[in-house]
């Protein structure tokens, strides 16, 4: 689809029909980008007193703390913000019921997020939050020359059961661009994805990095010249981006590659502009950075998020799981957004079978989800390779969890992988942790 019919008459429209005002949020984050550093913190602190109030106010988990802290709730501020509590993922599984607000201005949407923790979280966000996380999304791949409606080669998960890949096939329509699936592929898929790619010419490539980077060491190896698509960048996400990928990436598609950081429960976090620097997204988020030095980062900080926008499900004080290094300086670019050297914490892998078919950690996480909304009660869960073909799916359950559930979770393992796998279930009381602490969903055997 040309980008000027998607974006003006397919995407521009639905953002309308949802309520989502994206393209005049667009605007304003576009001129609020070189706001002084000390205008968005003003900014910041208005926004903070009205999410703390109406946390207090709307939901159970949030009113309970305030009254723990003898404040009334239409007394809360920015000030009061160091008193709240740390919020973790695992809280927000075992209080979601609380954290949902009661008192909602229009309609919601449901997200269900993954992640290399292996803990799954589903959510509602009002269409405000979502408005804005998508604003703050499309001003950032602006500074690469994109915008909506250009067309995209997506790198991404493909949804296990129908409903959901034809949930995301009209996605991907009104936002023009092209799903190559990241869950189960080998060198004849990835030959056929470059094929598709010759025909469909796209402006821009994203996705995972560890996908991506498979991809373009295929092309390179086979001689297949990427360079002649004249992507004009390539955005990746999800996972940590390192100079070696960055530079396999880049060669390949002869495109600059520019990095990504979100979380699904708050949406984007950073983006790189043209001069390395990870920005914050400070019309959406309010940051906080917790001293966690590493051996090789000595002045990393575990980072503490406060969406400003989410009134459906308020996430104060929520800690991501990752650490950031802080720039230290001002940008060169000249943006008022906090700016940050790099960030690292996340770890994907990738679990190959015999034939070299590989399988992504979100494949799995799919399928985990896919139990829990059958009833399943699966708290967490873990992927160990022992050989090509033998997988331990780790499991920690909570009360209710019988043997048939682990049994069907088998099965549809092995289903979907065409029997590639032979899997076994294993209940755990808590899953294995990397040295580092990092808890890592796929244990493959390249990574043992």
């Amino acid at each position: 689809m040309q980008p000027w019919l998607a974006r003006n008459f397919v995407y521009r429209p639905a953002t309308w029909v949802r309520g989502e005002p994206v393209f005049s949020l667009l605007e304003s984050y576009k001129k609020s980008q070189w706001w002084s550093p000390e205008r968005h913190r003003e900014d910041q602190v208005k926004k903070l007193g009205h999410i703390l109030r109406h946390a207090a106010q709307s939901t159970t988990y949030y009113r309970a703390i305030a009254e723990g802290l003898g404040i009334a709730p239409s007394d809360l501020n920015a000030s009061h913000l160091r008193d709240f509590p740390y919020l973790q993922k695992q809280h927000l599984v075992e209080n979601n019921a609380a954290l949902q607000a009661w008192r909602l201005p229009g309609t919601t949407s449901w997200k269900t997020t993954g992640g290399s923790t292996g803990v799954a979280v589903r959510l509602r966000k009002n269409r405000w939050a979502t408005a804005a996380e998508q604003a703050a999304s499309w001003r950032s791949y602006g500074w690469y020359g994109l915008q909506a409606g250009d067309r995209q080669a997506r790198f991404w998960g493909t949804p296990i059961r129908a409903r959901g890949r034809a949930r995301y096939r009209a996605i991907d329509w009104v936002l023009n661009r092209s799903r190559f699936s990241a869950f189960a592929f080998g060198p004849k898929d990835l030959d056929r994805y470059y094929a598709q790619l010759r025909i469909q010419k796209p402006h821009w490539a994203y996705g995972y990095v560890s996908m991506l980077t498979e991809f373009a060491r295929h092309c390179q190896t086979k001689r297949l010249p990427l360079q002649d698509l004249k992507i004009r960048a390539v955005v990746t996400t999800s996972e940590m981006l390192t100079e070696g990928d960055r530079s396999l990436i880049q060669n390949a598609f002869q495109a600059p590659v520019y990095n990504e950081y979100g979380c699904g429960e708050v949406g984007a976090i950073l983006y790189e502009c043209d001069r390395g620097t990870l920005h914050a997204m400070a019309e959406n988020l309010h940051f906080e950075l917790k001293p966690d030095p590493t051996e090789q980062e000595p002045e990393a900080h575990a980072l503490i998020v406060t969406d400003l926008h989410n009134l459906a499900t308020p996430l104060i004080r929520y800690e991501i799981g990752d650490r950031v290094v802080p720039l230290g300086a001002d940008c060169p670019c000249g943006r008022g957004l906090a700016g940050f050297r790099t960030v690292f914490g996340r770890a994907y892998d990738f679990i190959e079978t015999a034939d070299g078919t590989r399988y992504h950690g979100e494949f799995f996480l799919y399928m985990i989800e896919e139990a829990r909304e059958s009833g399943v009660p699966i708290l967490q869960a873990q992927f160990s390779q022992k050989t090509a073909k033998n997988l331990e799916i780790r499991l920690v359950t909570q009360p209710g969890y019988k043997d048939h559930h682990g049994a069907a979770l088998i099965e549809r393992v092995e289903e979907m992988s065409s029997h590639r796998l032979k899997c076994q279930v294993t209940v755990v009381p808590q899953l294995e942790r990397e040295r580092s602490g990092k808890l890592r969903l796929i244990q493959s055997l390249k990574s043992a």
